[in-house]
């Protein structure tokens, strides 16, 4: 009897696992395959903007900035949330995208060569 119930509860424990992947795989499927066209950014802490329009591309879990004046262009997906990505570049910066339908927030912080840097821009597909 007791075997039985623990049987039940490992067949239970394994669907409950095969969701949580189904359903943590369609958040990653959802944060790829897109190009963003951003505004210059805006530096949070003067509130100077950047000369340039950059763009975005999400591909596969990965976040690619063409264009733009940050020190990172690369980065990986590393959380995801209802209203926002996170990804993280190898040289530590974070970035932010909002997942929520129009116009995509974006903030980029990165602490370099001693300095906090904080920029924030908008885009759209």
């Amino acid at each position: 009897m007791k075997l039985n119930v623990i049987n039940n509860c490992l067949k239970n424990f394994s669907k409950l696992g095969i969701i949580a992947y189904i359903f943590l795989n369609y958040e990653t499927a959802k944060a790829s395959d897109y190009v963003f066209y951003c505004k210059p950014w805006k530096d949070q802490i003067s509130k100077i903007s950047k000369n340039d329009n950059f763009s975005i591309e999400l591909k596969s879990g990965s976040l690619t900035i063409i264009g733009g004046d940050q020190n990172s262009k690369f980065a990986s997906l590393i959380f995801t949330h209802p209203n926002f990505y996170l990804f993280a570049s190898p040289s530590g910066s974070l970035i932010k995208v909002s997942s929520i339908d129009g116009p995509k927030e974006v903030r980029y912080w990165e602490l370099y060569e001693g300095q906090d840097t904080f920029y924030s821009s908008t885009c759209n597909n």
